[in-house]
């Protein structure tokens, strides 16, 4: 009696990775759209302390975590940890890892970039409405 085996390749898999991340940003686009107050409620209530604007400020370009913890003046991974963590938590910072796993970079989530400019600008100078 034969066995059904099942056999995939990692190039089936990235690319199922890939049309899963594209499925999931298309996700975050159009409830962003449909709840824009309800998104920008959620972020400022998440960017109230200096810190965490700083780390959002720095990371609306891909940054590595030396490139933060040099920036930012964190003299232990354990220290930026400690406000990188609500930040993943909360959806408005995302790590990446190259394909091979050796940098890791995090960067502003999609759910953030999709508020105006003004609004970003606006959370991140510390200024309400």
């Amino acid at each position: 009696m034969a066995k059904n085996k099942l056999e995939i390749s990692s190039e089936q898999l990235k690319a199922e990775l890939i049309e899963i991340k594209e499925r999931i940003g298309s996700l975050e686009t159009i409830a962003t759209i449909s709840n824009r107050a309800v998104v920008e409620q959620h972020v400022r209530a998440h960017l109230k302390s200096t810190q965490a604007r700083r780390i959002m400020r720095e990371c609306s370009e891909p940054r590595t975590r030396a490139d933060l913890m040099t920036k930012l003046g964190y003299k232990t991974p354990q220290a930026l940890d400690h406000h990188l963590g609500p930040l993943r938590d909360n959806n408005l910072i995302h790590q990446h890892f190259e394909e091979n796993g050796s940098i890791q970079t995090f960067e502003c989530s999609k759910l953030f970039r999709q508020l105006s400019k003004t609004t970003q600008k606006e959370i991140l100078d510390g200024t309400d409405q």
